[in-house]
């Protein structure tokens, strides 16, 4: 692994500087493009504009790793939160969520319902929900939980990190799925 990647990987795990990094301006112009603020309505004016530009849109809550059951409660509500906010716009957007947001590393079984009752409104509401691949300790119940959740409904995809050696046999895998 080159040092530039050690030092990014190292520096996205860091609380300090993600704290401090958020406060420096060139930092928010660079971000800008890819997260245009950090309130629900500033990411709905930033899809509403990509939509009108014939450009779809997928909305993200930024953390991972809660510590309790009632923050991944929150999450989850605010992830259904967006998905009304954005139907009632007229808003064509997709979700992407992390699992360790709906706290698979406190009660696996639990994250399962909260992901599968976002897919459900997210279904509902004409639109699908990305699961992203975390940190590669994550990468077989992501997976599980990936399988489970598509053998039940269509309208759930799976980002995977492409520079795992094993992204290639795990893509495969998927295919039979129907995968997206």
């Amino acid at each position: 692994m080159g040092l530039l990647r050690s030092a990014f990987l190292a520096g996205s795990q860091s609380r300090w500087l993600r704290e401090r990094a958020v406060k420096l301006r060139f930092v928010r112009r660079a971000v800008s493009r890819f997260m245009p603020g950090e309130e629900v309505e500033a990411a709905l004016d930033a899809a509403r504009a990509l939509q009108g530009a014939g450009i779809g849109a997928v909305l993200t809550y930024l953390g991972e790793n809660l510590r309790s059951p009632q923050e991944a409660e929150q999450v989850a509500r605010h992830y259904l939160d967006v998905l009304a906010r954005a139907q009632r716009a007229g808003l064509d957007v997709e979700i992407s969520v992390k699992l360790t947001q709906l706290g698979l590393d406190l009660d696996r079984a639990a994250c399962e319902t909260r992901l599968l009752s976002l897919i459900e409104r997210a279904g509902a509401a004409g639109t699908s929900v990305w699961i992203d691949m975390e940190s590669s300790t994550y990468t077989d119940a992501t997976l599980d939980i990936y399988r489970g959740a598509r053998s039940r409904l269509s309208n759930v995809g799976l980002c995977v990190q492409s520079y795992l050696r094993r992204t290639e046999r795990d893509v495969q895998s998927l295919i039979p799925l129907g995968a997206g």
